[in-house]
């Protein structure tokens, strides 16, 4: 194989699927601590080549709370991991893609270990303690599975979600795409 065939697979492999692990609930390895959001896939726009999602990568990775980030330019997705025992600021993230250069384009999917709760208006939140985030939580098919196999939401719960953000919207709203109950500490918190 000649060697710009070999490095070109060796690079395209490298930032294939950025966000597979989230939307396919690969788990993680080491347990996470409550209160904690661990992973993000951020649609960006204006991603044109291998230079551009390099820039965006380096960006992130200068946050102290970030483990990697890796985007992909064919799908335009930037997967964002936190380090162990740190939880991801979404604003910091989403500025630093702007600071690079390029825009959030759309609704992300993230990671986070938190409480259901009620609000003041009645409806379900989705609360990460020790962060400032609580939102509302979007009827759907797997909230109600959840609610089948854990009657009364108690405890923590690793959830991947998808966040709806709207200027109206306070707090923003959350459509589960997938959840389990957080494991105990010193289990691996693996999400199905």
């Amino acid at each position: 194989m000649p060697p710009r065939i070999a490095l070109f697979l060796v690079l395209a492999s490298a930032f294939a699927m950025p966000g597979r692990a989230l939307a396919q609930g690969q788990g993680r390895t080491a347990p996470v601590p409550p209160g904690a959001v661990t992973g993000l896939v951020i649609p960006v726009s204006g991603m044109t080549c291998a230079l551009c999602t390099r820039g965006v990568e380096t960006s992130i990775e200068g946050l102290d709370v970030v483990r990697g980030a890796s985007a992909d330019l064919a799908s335009g997705l930037v997967r964002v991991e936190a380090s162990a025992g740190k939880s991801l600021n979404i604003k910091d993230v989403k500025d630093r893609i702007q600071k690079a250069g390029f825009r959030v384009g759309g609704e992300l999917e993230a990671e986070a270990v938190g409480r259901f709760g009620f609000g003041p208006d009645g409806r379900i939140t989705f609360r990460v303690p020790g962060t400032p985030y609580a939102f509302q939580v979007l009827e759907g098919s797997e909230l109600k599975r959840l609610f089948k196999e854990e009657p009364g939401l108690k405890g923590e719960f690793d959830l991947t979600f998808r966040l709806h953000e709207h200027p109206l919207w306070k707090p923003g709203a959350i459509s589960i795409v997938r959840g389990e109950p957080h494991a105990p500490a010193g289990a691996p918190a693996v999400l199905r």
